[in-house]
């Protein structure tokens, strides 16, 4: 129930983003209106609705260890996400992602443990 919980937040959250990358990009970051940065936000919110399509999709089917791997790579793409936030000195950009990665790695740890 926990690793589901999880899979849903992050699809809302990260689907938010990925969705706002595409429409307005401007709007969540500065000089996001240009042409360049409109294309790279659509090729990054493309590879995260695949990634938040197959976190959802797991999770419906109640395909539990291909889950568990989905919410592990989430986590690793997350505490990516974190460090890059550490690295622009932007703690909104870093509390957020750190916070989603450790409940995702959570996730991913206790649904592989009682698969066991």
């Amino acid at each position: 129930m926990f690793a589901s919980v999880v899979a849903v937040a992050t699809a809302a959250a990260s689907g938010y983003f990925a969705v706002g990358g595409v429409l307005t990009p401007g709007a969540l970051v500065p000089g996001g209106d240009a042409t360049a940065a409109r294309v790279f936000a659509a090729y990054m919110s493309a590879r995260g609705v695949v990634l938040l399509g197959a976190l959802l999709l797991c999770a419906a089917l109640r395909a539990w260890r291909p889950l568990a791997l989905v919410l592990a790579l989430n986590a690793a793409v997350q505490a990516v996400d974190a460090l890059i936030g550490v690295v622009r000195h932007e703690p909104a950009q870093a509390i957020g992602p750190a916070c989603f990665a450790l409940l995702l790695a959570a996730a991913a740890v206790l649904l592989e443990r009682t698969r066991r």
